[in-house]
């Protein structure tokens, strides 16, 4: 869906040209987030400097990085700070704005929204959340300034693997969930098939569930080599009830070309087809048994992959999403800023078309 109206006003948002952007991000070995973000920021033309505060802390101590951080920012002068969520502290980011716009990137969920994500987002000329369900209860709270991005990937750091035979029937890249919700989902799928886990802090949930076989944390090119070795690449999101909000695995996943079988969230069709980019389920029971029926049917499950695959190239990888971003920057808010993510926008400034 394309947003033709006139840009919506905004209280808090600065439009104009972005030159030179200083960006704050934790480093992520599985996902990559914050180094694909600014590989686009980048590939549209911008200088960028990426600093990550919370390494800097652990060299220096934290009253020196802050003031590192202060010094770097008068002398680099960016027009444009970019941050991740939480990985700049709130006296900066109201210090930084003073003199450069501000847009904060979050993926998070936000199940629980208290007064200090309010006040952190209330610093920034643009919020891209990738959870619209939020706006609403932060418009409440006075705020104006978010707009619907989902996350996305970089083929600088996820791509297909080379073809191989698969050695598994099912594999999820992931942790256990903040409650652990996702261990008992998969000791059942480990019960009926060929299951393996790859991923972090699994060591409580293996006691209660042994049938768990957990191989560890994966980089972006383990990433790759599992889905390439996998039949079935399982999601299963943090939370399933919110609409187009889902885990960046579904992204990571078909990036790779794997196939991948996620949970079903609300208008999940607005972006994939169900049995065409991926296939979903909306419990347990039925993910067991669209496992069963789409493992014997390995040509079935590689068009679709290939077909997932090419559809994130063409529109979600970051660089999509930060071309909304700049065009958001120069002209303003869009009417709707909960509406998908206007392709034909995204397309137009894509540099490589």
């Amino acid at each position: 869906m394309i947003d033709d109206a006139p840009p919506r006003l905004c209280s808090r948002l600065r439009t104009g040209e972005v030159r030179r952007v200083l960006f704050f991000g934790k480093s992520m070995a599985r996902t990559r987030c914050s180094a694909a973000l600014v590989a686009a920021l980048r590939e549209h033309g911008l200088a960028v400097r990426w600093r990550n505060l919370a390494t800097l802390r652990r060299w220096t101590g934290r009253t020196m990085s802050l003031r590192l951080a202060r010094r770097e920012f008068a002398s680099y002068r960016p027009d444009l700070v970019f941050v991740f969520f939480r990985d700049l502290p709130l006296p900066l980011l109201t210090e930084f704005r003073r003199v450069a716009r501000i847009v904060v990137w979050c993926e998070e969920a936000l199940e629980s929204l208290d007064a200090s994500i309010v006040d952190y987002f209330a610093q920034a000329d643009l919020v891209c959340m990738s959870n619209p369900a939020r706006f609403s209860l932060l418009r409440e709270h006075g705020l104006d300034n978010m707009m619907f991005a989902m996350s996305g990937f970089s083929p600088d750091f996820h791509q297909p693997a080379r073809a191989q035979r698969p050695v598994r029937d099912v594999a999820f890249i992931g942790g256990p969930g903040r409650q652990g919700q996702r261990a008992e989902f998969l000791a059942r799928v480990s019960e009926r098939f060929d299951t393996e886990v790859f991923g972090q802090n699994w060591e409580r949930w293996t006691q209660h569930y042994p049938q768990l076989r957990v191989r560890g944390r994966v980089t972006p090119r383990g990433y790759a080599r599992v889905c390439a070795s996998s039949r079935i690449v399982l999601g299963i999101n943090e939370v399933n009830d919110d609409a187009c909000y889902f885990s960046n695995r579904t992204f990571l996943t078909l990036a790779c070309a794997g196939f991948h079988l996620t949970h079903y969230v609300p208008q999940l069709e607005r972006v994939f087809r169900d049995g065409e980019h991926l296939a979903w389920f909306r419990d347990r029971d039925e993910a067991l048994a669209k496992i069963a029926e789409w493992l014997p049917r390995g040509e079935a499950r590689a068009r679709v992959a290939a077909a997932g695959h090419d559809l994130v190239l063409k529109q979600h990888r970051y660089a999509h999403r930060i071309a909304r971003v700049l065009a958001v920057l120069r002209h303003g808010m869009p009417a709707d800023p909960t509406a998908q993510l206007g392709m034909a926008v995204a397309r137009r400034s894509d540099p490589a078309q």
